[in-house]
């Protein structure tokens, strides 16, 4: 295990005498978590971990001997007590950089017949070997794999049929510092020059940074600092960058005591909502299939996505409040990368929405507030996100800030929903099937399965997220007219509209999500807002219904303007 990096020493100090323009390496660090090799097995997987779920590695607790039972490797909790990093080292195997730098010169024509020269290639006829060798890179120092989660939450999140189970799989690192990494090249001797070595590592450079390494990287894991302040995009490609700023109950992965924002709560975040606008204009079928195409799947069969995520760490991270109850921060970076037409006439359009109506990760559906527990104590639920973006003003030229989202004007929500369904119509005429959902208990965002309300209140914004405080420790003043409808024994913990989150195996999603935004009402003389987004789940506003009750309740406060959707029966 401290073999790895002493190979490339050696390499570089044999070149230095022989052919030192031939050879090149670079540190280059992994910001995020790696799905890679690990040794002492590295030919078993080499981009997928040992570690992963598909293979017996871990005893069937109690049986030591026992290696019959799989299943045993996927239970978290056992994983977390007894294999929270498991007795191997990582690292990123040589042919997995180069199969990058291959798929990177393969989408850019000009490239691609450089590559093939450069790199070798094979077909029916023959076999041409290439010019230039790559190394293993290891971590400086020897680094375990530690565990981590994935949570399938369509089910639950969209569908409303049971909580998912999280299952294990192990990675490169904990997601908490970087990973330092020697990455290295080297031209083959009376074969390769100066220039093409030099030629290939800049392409190794563009490589890493737009695409990271390993497997999940569309999902975020495995991104690659190499010093690049902006990789190129792939032809017909965009990078949509936004800073986020979200403010939570807290974040986990797989341990639950430690506070952990992932990447994969904003895949999760931006799955869910793609799901469900495409449901509301699509059948199940067909909406799944077109999800795949977009996000990618695994099951029934693997299909790549054509959009990619990534998270990237600024300096407050997992910060908590200054005052209780405890809240948490984390900002950062949050890019996007799809094809142009794709990115920004259906993904972004999505985000302006999501955005509008709830936060991201645990506690989304509710603003961050103070909720007075049963045992008197008081406790922080809920979440605030904010993205924002840079815009340029065309009056001065100068690059903005400005928040990515809608204005609270039914006219401009109304629009930009046209606007995302004409360009999903251009793009899969065949697909489209409007209303086909109506009458299933799924979460659906369209104009007749789910409602989207502004309503006054809170009186003024009870938190300083600038300085990470309180400033409204009474839990009543941290709620406005959407929360408190939420909050009536008619709605709270009603399985048909509030939800029971508490409920252990038997938990169910709120059928209602709700975002604080400061934004002063007009006739109300509340500093603030609730946005509230209804999912009719089925139902309609003419049904003796929970929700068409809430409907109704909602619409009929003092100042509610309706954004979207629906509205309640005469």
């Amino acid at each position: 295990m401290y073999t790895g990096n002493k190979l490339i020493e050696l390499l570089e100090k044999q070149h230095q005498s022989r052919h030192p323009e031939l050879f090149k390496k670079g540190n280059f660090s992994v910001v995020w978590r790696a799905k890679v090799g690990s040794f002492p097995h590295p030919d078993v997987e080499t981009i997928v971990s040992a570690g992963e779920p598909c293979g017996a590695w871990k005893p069937t607790p109690g049986c030591p001997q026992n290696l019959s039972r799989p299943e045993e490797k996927r239970n978290v909790g056992d994983n977390l007590q007894f294999f929270q990093n498991l007795p191997l080292n990582g690292y990123i195997p040589g042919s997995a950089i180069r199969g990058l730098v291959r798929s990177w010169a393969k989408q850019r024509p000009e490239v691609a017949p450089r590559m093939r020269e450069l790199l070798g290639y094979q077909n029916d006829a023959k076999i041409t070997a290439g010019k230039i060798e790559f190394l293993d890179a290891w971590p400086e120092k020897p680094t375990k794999l530690t565990l981590d989660i994935v949570n399938p939450q369509q089910e639950f999140q969209v569908y409303h049929q049971g909580q998912g189970k999280p299952l294990s799989f192990y990675t490169l690192g904990n997601g908490e510092q970087p990973i330092f990494v020697t990455v290295a090249i080297r031209g083959i001797p009376n074969k390769a020059t100066a220039e093409e070595v030099n030629e290939v590592w800049e392409w190794l450079k563009q490589a890493l940074s737009l695409y990271g390494v390993g497997s999940r990287t569309a999902s975020g894991y495995g991104g690659i600092n190499t010093g690049l302040s902006q990789p190129k995009p792939d032809p017909e490609d965009t990078i949509k960058s936004f800073d986020f700023a979200l403010y939570s109950q807290g974040c986990y992965g797989a341990n639950p005591q430690e506070i952990d924002l992932r990447p994969s709560h904003w895949r999760g975040w931006l799955r869910s909502w793609i799901f469900r606008f495409l449901l509301g204009v699509m059948s199940e079928e067909n909406a799944q299939q077109t999800l795949a195409e977009l996000l990618g799947t695994l099951e029934p069969k693997g299909i790549k996505g054509c959009v990619r995520l990534q998270m990237i760490k600024v300096s407050l991270w997992g910060k908590h409040s200054g005052n209780s109850p405890r809240f948490y921060a984390w900002k950062g970076k949050l890019k996007i990368n799809a094809p142009s037409e794709i990115l920004n006439k259906i993904i972004l359009p999505v985000i302006r929405f999501a955005v509008m109506v709830g936060g991201v990760g645990r506690g989304w559906r509710r603003p961050l507030h103070i909720f007075g527990m049963n045992n008197g104590q008081n406790a922080a639920r809920g979440a605030h996100l904010a993205l924002t973006h840079q815009v340029r003003n065309a009056q001065t030229n100068q690059s903005e800030t400005k928040a990515f989202g809608l204005p609270l004007n039914p006219e401009k929500w109304n629009e930009a929903y046209q606007n995302w369904l004409t360009a999903v119509r251009s793009k899969w005429p065949n697909r489209i099937n409007i209303d086909i959902n109506n009458q299933q208990a799924w979460e659906i965002f369209s104009p007749a399965t789910c409602a989207v309300y502004a309503v006054p209140g809170p009186n003024a914004e009870p938190v300083d997220f600038s300085a990470m405080e309180w400033q409204e420790t009474n839990g009543v003043n941290t709620r406005g007219d959407g929360m408190e409808l939420i909050y009536d024994p008619n709605y709270k913990r009603k399985i048909d509209v509030g939800g029971n989150a508490a409920g252990g195996g038997n938990s169910h999603c709120s059928w209602v999500s709700i975002k604080r935004a400061k934004i002063r009402h007009r006739t109300e003389n509340t500093e603030c807002q609730e946005i509230v987004c209804l999912f009719m789940g089925g139902q309609t506003a003419e049904t003796h219904h929970l929700r068409a009750d809430f409907l109704y309740d909602l619409a009929d406060f003092q100042g509610a303007v309706r954004l979207f959707g629906l509205t309640p029966a005469p």
